[in-house]
């Protein structure tokens, strides 16, 4: 996609230090290390706090208090995690309190539903303006014809991670413009 080369060794220099608590065995509980370590700063407290913020909200953690991580970090894997899924610690803990409906529906995130959006809504400004064929071609950083294979993967019935793609596309697209387009 990009018409400049990667650097490999920064790549797996980063990815090292960033996978730096998990061993070679990569137990369980150093890939929820490293998780935590990863996800709960870059991805899910910012998008809390920002969302939190915009909205006059103060938001509390208390899953995150260093009582209970530490507690829960000192646990055996199979206290975790079973085949029957996820948050199994905090299913068992409030089973006797909470409705069984609770335990038998599918999970139920907060993703955005980008896909629709870019399908309908954001389809203009995405393909006629930020991804526009004359418009990439003149920055040359991205192949064009890599671009349009992922439009058209977008638009058929196994978009598969198309979406995700695009999407990172398009908002380094609207940086570039907001940055370096005169």
């Amino acid at each position: 996609l990009l018409k400049f080369s990667v650097d490999f060794v920064q790549y797996k220099d980063r990815k090292d230090q960033l996978t730096s608590d998990i061993s070679k065995e990569g137990s369980f509980n150093q890939v929820l290390l490293s998780d935590m370590k990863l996800v709960l700063p870059n991805d899910m407290l910012t998008k809390v706090d920002l969302m939190s913020m915009a909205n006059s909200l103060e938001v509390r953690t208390p899953f995150l208090d260093y009582r209970i991580v530490d507690f829960a970090a000192a646990l055996p894997s199979n206290y975790k995690i079973d085949s029957g899924g996820r948050k199994k610690i905090l299913r068992d803990a409030f089973r006797n309190i909470l409705p069984s409906e609770l335990y038998n529906r599918p999970k139920h995130g907060f993703e955005v539903p980008l896909l629709k959006w870019m399908r309908k809504e954001l389809k203009t400004i995405i393909f006629d303006d930020l991804l526009n064929k004359d418009f990439v071609e003149a920055q040359n950083i991205f192949n064009y014809n890599e671009i349009e294979k992922l439009r058209k993967k977008l638009f058929s019935s196994n978009p598969e991670d198309a979406t995700a793609r695009i999407w990172a596309l398009t908002v380094f697209q609207w940086w570039w413009k907001k940055y370096f387009n005169d």
